[in-house]
């Protein structure tokens, strides 16, 4: 497994996304440092790592709400800072984790905002547009919540009524910062399929790792603002590189379903530690495994 992917490499027609030492800092301080990666279209790419790992910055540089020092981000081929502002929203939707309040407007009308770059200053809504609203509320299962004030959905309503507006959007992109966030274990699970189903290439950042392992193609890991590891969930999710990043120790097995890892924790990390240490299962940075220690 390559720690860092090697965009140059991989500059094929089919790159959605191609990343290459990106870095940024606040005050001096490293957020990002040399981050580089790449996304397939149609691929859907998990950002995982620590609290204050660096992926809602690396999410920010993408999306153009704060410019990186140095390096280079390529949509479809473009660099991103050529497009103009409607061009790029064209391009790419954002959905981020807190979602708006205060909205005087109905579900239909809020997901209608996913229009606006596709509009002129006096252009108004038409059939066409009303087809494509109706089947975005369609595909996230909300048509029956259509006339109804987005103030009112539940906590996942409201992020499928983004969603939607999203896909009204008609990007090639989508980014999310955290969708599931807050939400139960139901809709966590509803968000993330409907995500894989709308058949464009998905970003998002994600704390759950066994959720991201079922449901993403690539993962990044980072770590203080640099990429650790980056590929398929089988590449990224081991053991050691759990216990190394996390803190934690883990058994890490192939999920009954889909193959892909299946990460069980252990408790108790003070013994942990000390029975790992013994057994030559931990290094420095903290527990790794905690193989037949006794915990199963």
């Amino acid at each position: 497994m390559s720690l860092v992917s090697d965009s140059r490499s991989q500059s094929t027609p089919d790159l959605a996304l191609d990343v290459r030492d990106l870095s940024w800092q606040v005050e001096s301080r490293p957020i990002l440092s040399q981050v580089s990666f790449s996304i397939r279209r149609g691929e859907m790419l998990g950002i995982i790592g620590p609290n204050g790992a660096g992926k809602s910055t690396l999410l920010r540089c993408i999306y153009r709400y704060i410019r990186p020092d140095s390096g280079q981000i390529q949509l479809f081929g473009q660099e991103i800072t050529h497009l103009s502002s409607k061009a790029f929203a064209r391009e790419v939707a954002v959905v981020l984790q807190d979602t708006p309040q205060h909205f005087e407007l109905t579900t239909a009308q809020l997901v209608a905002i996913g229009l606006t770059p596709h509009k002129g200053p006096f252009e108004f809504t038409n059939s066409a547009d009303r087809v494509l609203i109706s089947d975005a509320l369609e595909k996230v299962g909300l048509t029956h919540k259509a006339k109804q004030s987005y103030e009112h959905l539940s906590g996942g309503e409201k992020q499928r009524a983004l969603i939607a507006r999203a896909i009204v959007q008609q990007p090639k992109l989508l980014i999310l910062d955290e969708p599931t966030n807050h939400l139960d274990i139901r809709y966590q699970i509803q968000i993330m399929e409907l995500l894989r189903s709308i058949g464009i290439t998905v970003i998002t950042s994600i704390h759950d790792l066994n959720l991201a392992s079922a449901m993403c193609d690539k993962l990044l890991l980072l770590e203080e603002g640099k990429c650790i590891s980056y590929g398929s969930p089988k590449e990224v999710l081991t053991e050691q590189a759990i216990g190394e990043v996390f803190g934690v120790c883990s058994h890490v097995t192939p999920h009954p379903q889909h193959g892909n890892p299946q990460i069980c924790y252990y408790y108790g990390y003070e013994t942990a530690y000390e029975q790992g240490h013994d057994k030559g299962l931990v290094n420095k940075s903290g527990p790794v495994s905690l193989g037949d220690t006794g915990h199963d």
